[in-house]
């Protein structure tokens, strides 16, 4: 009897160690945030903020598109297969791997979540216009990892068709205003401050 018990007690602590590692297996370290923001836009200015408060100095790359045209083009670029017009626009990186790409201010310390559910289900989660989706393509993945990563034009492809939309954002679109939610300066919608439950998700492929 005391050797079950015994027994199940070693089964319950491995059990809860291993609930532990799961709960915590995201490294902090491997996490890297790639901003398209504008100087004129207050949430921009707070996920710059924010950003380095949680993950360190060294965690975010910020592309300034006030004046700067090669940023502008690159983000007019990305609007082709994410439909992203509202900025803050933030990838989320881990080790190096792209994960995850959010329309407007979010709630940063949810990052693991989202890294965790991209995980589970093999594709990039996008937040855009208040709406989740999963992108499964690995060419759109691909494009938008050197978009945001890499940062440079993608290679041609005048065969391939958008996943979300082929139109590009005029400059004039890109300018900073709260007409439409007072988490995105430009049109698009806020995304969501925590993270959508995955059985939500829409699927893209």
């Amino acid at each position: 009897m005391r050797r079950t018990a015994l027994l199940l007690l070693f089964l319950l602590t491995v059990s809860l160690l291993s609930y532990a590692v799961a709960e915590t297996q995201i490294d902090s370290n491997k996490v890297h945030f790639y901003m398209y923001g504008m100087s004129t836009c207050p949430h921009c200015q707070n996920m710059k903020k924010l950003i380095p408060e949680i993950y360190g100095p060294e965690s975010l790359t910020y592309y300034e598109l006030v004046n700067n045209e090669e940023n502008q083009k690159l983000f007019g670029e990305q609007y082709k297969y994410t439909g992203i017009m509202g900025v803050p626009a933030v990838a989320i990186t881990y080790n190096g791997t792209l994960y995850a790409i959010i329309e407007g201010e979010f709630n940063v310390s949810a990052t693991p979540e989202i890294i965790e559910a991209a995980m589970e289900n093999n594709g990039l989660i996008l937040f855009v216009a208040g709406q989740a989706y999963i992108i499964k393509n690995e060419t759109i993945i691909q494009k938008l990892q050197t978009i945001y990563v890499e940062h440079r034009l993608p290679e041609a492809d005048t065969t391939e068709t958008s996943e979300i939309t082929t139109s590009t954002p005029s400059e004039d679109e890109t300018t900073s205003t709260s007409e439409n939610n007072d988490k995105v300066c430009g049109p698009g919608i806020m995304a969501v401050l925590v993270i959508v439950p995955i059985v939500l998700l829409r699927r893209r492929r």
